[in-house]
């Protein structure tokens, strides 16, 4: 780790969110490095409160907020303002780092995964995503942003199902297209009764009708797999 993006990547693989970092000027920095951390080799983030040497790049916007003649001068309430300012400054310009290369569809399903996670899809639907991790959030963001710009579709609910439950089937009653049958091969509990209402809800046009097995898959008739004894959902 070197740069402020990628200590943020590496913290919220650590399990510390970006806005949980507090960002301050190292006392000893290295003139070669953007961190600070006491190991140059240190490949984790242990704890909330991050040392950076602000000078290497940024040294335009801090030389003079930083300079020892400021803080000399000023009052002890006066410099701990000017280290919450600081760190700030860091994290937006953190924020503008992680932007770098990124594309603008990439940039409109990471906006919609915070929205998602700030409840402005309602409440069902940020309970729902917090119980995923970040890859499977951002996997319901993009097929979201799909929905946004097509329309809800059976080819959308099908691709997130996928992601999301991977040993899932989907049966559609050929007879009545607008019928559903989905298997999910796992123990129905509270957390995965929240994803599944998800992507029903969000995903499956109005008009199309649905039944899920959870755990036990319905017996078809010439599928010897399904007709085990014990091991049937009757309907």
């Amino acid at each position: 780790m070197n740069f402020i993006w990628d200590i943020a990547l590496q913290a919220e693989r650590d399990g510390l969110s970006l806005d949980k970092l507090f960002f301050q000027p190292s006392e000893d920095p290295s003139p070669c490095y953007e961190q600070s951390f006491s190991c140059l080799n240190q490949s984790h983030v242990d704890e909330a409160r991050v040392e950076i040497n602000p000078l290497m790049r940024f040294a335009e916007i801090f030389q003079y907020l930083l300079h020892p003649d400021v803080f000399f001068f000023l009052e002890a309430e006066n410099q701990q303002c000017i280290l919450y300012v600081f760190d700030a400054f860091v994290h937006v310009l953190t924020e503008i780092d992680l932007c770098h290369g990124m594309t603008q569809r990439e940039f409109y399903v990471r906006q919609i995964r915070r929205e998602l996670l700030w409840g402005v899809f309602g409440r069902t639907a940020r309970e729902a995503c917090l119980t995923l991790n970040k890859e499977q959030q951002l996997a319901v963001a993009e097929e979201l942003l799909n929905t946004m710009q097509m329309g809800s579709c059976l080819d959308s609910f099908c691709r997130i199902m996928r992601q999301l439950f991977p040993g899932c089937f989907i049966y559609q009653v050929k007879k009545h297209p607008q019928i559903l049958y989905v298997y999910l091969d796992r123990v129905r509990d509270v957390a995965l009764e929240k994803r599944w209402n998800l992507l029903r809800d969000t995903f499956l046009p109005m008009d199309m009708e649905v039944r899920v097995f959870w755990e036990m898959h319905f017996g078809i008739l010439g599928v010897d797999v399904t007709m085990q004894s014990d091991a049937i959902a009757i309907f």
